[in-house]
């Protein structure tokens, strides 16, 4: 089977119960993938987070034991979306002498209106913000729980997730959660620490983990023009490759071997 796709085996949602069994008999870990809808530019798929997310599940699963949880999208602040913060942040510039704003084409590219975007964050903020996506978390981690699972890695593929992540855990524990759990911050394994938004990293895991879903032709060759919603790390057009990815991803599983060993001898 091609590189990329979920294989069988470590997936909970794909497994028979005795197979579940089995497998939380050798390691009664869960990985749950957490990821957002957003934009990761033109080269990217829309649920990069996501995707991104639950391929290092799946990968920490096959080296170490555990199962994949199915991975986590709804739930997020809409008004905390990169259409929302990068096109608030990026200036106006001139291209081929022309104003041209992120914001057009992340809007332009989905052939939505940008007012859309405004319309669904106000709801947002209405509802609470990071409220309902906390909820979501703080069930998922009791539904795991019931299953007889032990230990959770919750895996946050998006990086403003922490925070909203880490009040849901501190609200599992309070309503008598019994699972211990660790997060796995995949930023922490870019060449600088940091991480970045659709640049080199991101787009290098991506084509480590699920490379049909890349496409760096789509993005245009001449490094003088601007990327829209591409962000914080090195541009993918001169940086990005599988090998970057499967680095950090080997970077990863070990990290975890000695962090699980230490919760569960």
């Amino acid at each position: 089977m091609k590189q990329g796709n979920i294989r069988p085996g470590v997936a909970f949602h794909e497994l028979r119960p005795e197979q579940i069994a089995e497998r939380k008999r050798e390691r009664p870990v869960a990985y749950l993938a957490f990821g957002i809808l957003e934009w990761h530019g033109l080269h990217n798929p829309y649920g990069l987070d996501g995707l991104k997310a639950h391929g290092i599940a799946m990968r920490l699963a096959e080296e170490l034991g555990g199962l994949a949880m199915p991975p986590m999208y709804w739930g997020d602040h809409r008004g905390e979306i990169c259409e929302r913060h990068l096109d608030g942040l990026m200036p106006v510039s001139e291209q081929d002498g022309t104003l041209w704003n992120p914001g057009d084409t992340m809007c332009g590219a989905l052939e939505v209106p940008r007012d859309s975007y405004e319309r669904n964050a106000a709801r947002s903020v209405r509802n609470g913000g990071w409220r309902l996506w906390e909820e979501l978390a703080v069930h998922a981690f009791f539904q795991i729980e019931s299953y007889g699972l032990t230990t959770i890695v919750a895996i946050p593929g998006h990086y403003p997730l922490m925070d909203p992540l880490a009040r849901a855990i501190e609200k599992y524990k309070q309503d008598g959660g019994r699972c211990g759990i660790l997060t796995l911050n995949d930023e922490r394994y870019a060449r600088d620490g940091k991480g970045d938004h659709a640049a080199a990293y991101e787009t290098s895991l991506l084509m480590a983990i699920q490379p049909e879903t890349v496409d760096l032709g789509r993005l245009d060759p001449d490094l003088t023009k601007p990327l829209a919603g591409v962000a914080l790390g090195p541009d993918p057009r001169t940086h990005a490759n599988r090998e970057y990815g499967e680095t950090a991803l080997q970077l990863m599983v070990e990290d975890l071997r000695v962090r699980l060993q230490q919760l569960v001898p």
